[in-house]
């Protein structure tokens, strides 16, 4: 079945629509396009973590990577969202490399996927294949379902939030943190 058949068979039966997935290089490019979009499929996780330099004794303070953007396909609607990531972690026996980071992001957020597992899944690789003792992952994000239908208000924003490994370290070193300023 083509996409227009699809589109025909499920979407609408109109003319006008149909008639821009009718020409001969219209399949094509929208495959292309959501093979990019799902590309993240394509990459294990679980090695885009490389050390920058070992830890020598204990590392207290928290290392913060902000405002990585992302863009991904909504599991539920399949439409998009996109918005940005924020990352927290405390090192374990090593120091990961910043660059890395806005890798683990994309290779995530190029799936089908929901704001709750995008950070959950960010913040529970940087723990098992980062070493890290604790990561913090907080995602912002504009979500197409809930802008162009359903409620369609353009000016919502989730945010949601996930903690994998020590979560008291966590909030410890955030105390410290705020009585050094």
């Amino acid at each position: 079945m083509t996409i227009a058949e699809w589109i025909e068979q499920n979407v609408t039966k109109d003319k006008r629509a149909l008639d821009w997935y009718r020409s001969p290089e219209s399949e094509p490019r929208i495959v292309r396009a959501y093979q990019e979009l799902l590309s993240g499929y394509e990459t294990d996780t679980s090695k885009i973590l490389k050390t920058t330099c070992l830890v020598e004794g204990e590392h207290t303070g928290a290392v913060r990577i902000r405002d990585i953007n992302y863009y991904s396909i909504c599991a539920h609607h399949f439409l998009p969202f996109f918005g940005t990531v924020d990352i927290v972690y405390i090192p374990g026996n090593r120091i990961l490399g910043l660059g890395k980071f806005p890798r683990l992001v994309q290779a995530f957020s190029r799936r089908f996927q929901i704001q709750e597992h995008l950070v959950k899944d960010i913040a529970t690789e940087i723990v098992s294949s980062g070493g890290a003792r604790v990561a913090q992952a907080s995602a912002s994000g504009r979500h197409m379902c809930m802008c162009s239908r359903g409620p369609s208000d353009q000016t919502v924003i989730t945010d949601t939030s996930y903690v994998a490994g020590d979560a008291a370290l966590l909030r410890a070193s955030e105390t410290q943190a705020l009585r050094t300023l």
